[in-house]
């Protein structure tokens, strides 16, 4: 008898393991919505960017963590072109206006569009722009590297971004999930020497279409 209640148990967890694998498999995922990897869809308004999110004031002082949620949440006209504006959903600010083009990934800001994540690249492909209140340089460090995400094994490219020769910015881009890590280094000019340290980490978790 308590050999069959065994034997009935393990068969229910099989099933239940099947069934979990099969819904991964069809894309069903458990409140009825289908799951879309980034690779048959491109962001649009409603899409949403789940990140995990380190960071910490000051070399040696404690890292924080917290989940970021980032949400297009409209597409607004700006010098002309439409933009999609991606806001954080905790503070409900504007992150950026965004927008692909034919050489990349663009945001619009200063009043003008530059260009962020340039796609197609090659590696050491540079390129002036303006980003975060400043001028920046970045430039292409790796290409179409299929590294595992939190949406999966898949292509990035990755940009470093320079400012005053001081490295700021490391973004890795896909062209379907467009931003899916970040990394950003702070410089604080004090004397006798400026300190500079790792500021934030930024790490896809999951998108919605």
């Amino acid at each position: 008898m308590k050999a069959r209640i065994v034997h009935l148990c393990v068969l229910v967890l099989v099933l239940f393991i099947m069934q979990s694998c099969q819904k991964e498999v069809d894309g069903l995922m458990d409140d009825g919505s289908t799951f879309v990897s980034p690779a048959e869809q491109k962001p649009k308004v409603g899409t949403t960017w789940i990140y995990q999110y380190y960071w910490n004031n000051g070399p040696g002082f404690p890292t924080h963590a917290k989940i970021i949620t980032h949400k297009a949440q409209s597409e607004v006209e700006l010098g002309g072109e439409k933009w999609l504006k991606i806001v954080d959903m905790e503070t409900d600010t504007t992150v950026y206006f965004l927008n692909t083009k034919a050489d990349g990934l663009y945001q619009y800001t200063n009043s003008n569009p530059y260009l962020l994540c340039k796609y197609p690249a090659v590696i050491n492909d540079s390129y002036a722009t303006f980003n975060e209140g400043a001028n920046e340089v970045f430039t292409v460090k790796a290409v179409n590297d299929s590294t595992p995400t939190g949406v999966g094994v898949i292509p990035l490219n990755r940009y470093e971004g320079v400012k005053n020769s001081y490295l700021i910015d490391v973004l890795w881009y896909n062209k379907n999930a467009w931003l899916v890590w970040k990394n950003q280094y702070l410089l604080i000019p004090v004397a006798p020497a400026p300190i500079y340290f790792l500021r934030s980490r930024m790490y896809i978790e999951s998108i919605v279409y």
